[in-house]
Order: structure tokens, then C-alpha cells, then sequence
């Protein structure tokens, strides 16, 4: 984690060390996330995604006109709902909700297609803040975060649309986000019903201003 940490700062120092040119850009994003994972349920069981937001910083670096390395420090709400499969009911009923917080640094590359969509592709170290489990309509919450993995690391894939304002660029972006290593500290069998090997995922919608130097 240390090296992580390490590594990002660096790149950081490299990027500000620069001659302070137009190809700087600053601003604030905020985060509407649907976030779910992926591995299979317990038997009797379904995971479904719930919804969460966000928000942070973003610092983006114009390397040429169609290339921009994009900072993107900022809080992410992960998790799913689990739901049983009980004989006395037609469908599957939500019953536990376990919600999962991060601190998160994506870093991503974003290319231009046209003058206001880009792609976007990229890697974010997440840094577990939280994770509780709560029986829905019941009172009562559990700290499970001792058994959720204190760092996660996903690759994330996107597209995005800019609108240049003044000094401002405005964008919004959809985004996939899959975890490549298994985040759980569960034993096979355990009282939540959540696997003992499973990957956050989630589908996110990015929205921001940036302003340019």
C-alpha cells in the first residue's frame, strides 16, 4: 500500500513541477454510483446493486490536444443488497444491505474522439474507509470491516462529454469500474451470507466542472 501511496505521490510531483501552461485544468466532480459484486452467492441468495454518491477533486494534464492524464482523487460509496429466495414469496426478498466506503485515486487517460466526446481508460486504488451491514427494516448494524480487504484495485473504462464554458470545461461521464482481486475476508460459511471470494464492480456517472489555467 505504502508503494502505492508512494508511486502516486511522485507522479504528482512530476506533473506540478511542470511549467504552469493552458494544459492545466482543476475543478470538483461529484459521483452517482450503482455498485454491486461480482462472485457467486451463497446458495438461497442474490446480490443486487444499490445506489450511492460521491464526490472529490480532479486534476487533469493536457499532454497534447487529443491526450490528457487525469488525477481523480475522491469518496466512493461500494456495496451490494442481498436478497433470499424464501417459499412463501413469488420473488427474492431484500433483506441485508452491506455498504462498503472508500477514499479512492483513480488515475486515467483520456483521448478525444471528437470535440466534445473522449474515451477514457484507467486503473483506481481504492483505500477502505468502512463497511457495515444492515438488516433492512430491523434495526441493528454490523461492522464488518474487518473482514473486507483494507485496499481494492479496479480498471475502469468510459466515455465522456466536455463543454468548454469561459474558463470552464463542464462534463459529464458514464463509467464501468471492475475489481481485479478479491476484496472478501469471509469463511465459506459466515451469519451475513456474503461470499468468501468476490470483486466490487459498478457502473458510475460522473459529473463536473474544471477550470482552466
Amino acid at each position: 500500500m505504502q508503494q502505492i501511496k508512494l508511486i502516486l505521490f511522485v507522479m504528482l510531483l512530476i506533473i506540478v513541477a511542470q511549467p504552469v501552461q493552458a494544459q492545466f485544468s482543476v475543478g470538483l466532480l461529484g459521483d452517482l454510483n450503482s455498485s454491486n459484486i461480482s462472485g457467486s452467492a451463497p446458495s438461497g441468495t442474490k446480490y443486487s446493486g444499490r445506489t450511492g454518491l460521491g464526490g472529490g477533486l480532479i486534476l487533469d494534464y493536457k499532454i497534447t490536444d487529443e491526450v490528457t492524464i487525469s488525477l481523480q482523487p475522491m469518496f466512493l460509496p461500494k456495496g451490494t443488497t442481498i436478497s433470499y429466495d424464501l417459499p412463501s414469496y413469488k420473488e427474492e426478498v431484500d433483506s441485508v444491505d452491506a455498504e462498503f466506503s472508500y477514499v479512492t485515486i483513480p488515475l486515467m487517460v483520456k483521448v478525444k474522439a471528437s470535440k466534445v466526446v473522449y474515451v477514457t481508460s484507467g486503473f483506481d486504488v481504492g483505500f477502505l474507509q468502512s463497511a457495515n451491514a444492515t438488516l433492512i427494516n430491523m434495526d441493528g448494524e454490523k461492522d464488518i470491516s474487518e473482514n473486507i480487504e483494507s485496499m481494492d484495485i479496479s480498471v475502469n473504462f468510459g466515455v465522456g462529454f466536455t463543454f468548454e464554458v469561459s474558463s470552464f470545461n463542464l462534463f459529464f461521464e458514464g463509467r464501468y469500474s471492475q475489481g481485479l482481486f478479491n476484496v472478501s475476508n469471509f469463511s465459506d460459511i459466515n451469519e451475513n451470507d456474503i461470499s468468501s471470494d468476490f470483486k466490487n464492480t459498478g457502473m458510475q456517472l460522473l459529473f463536473g466542472a474544471l477550470y482552466n489555467f
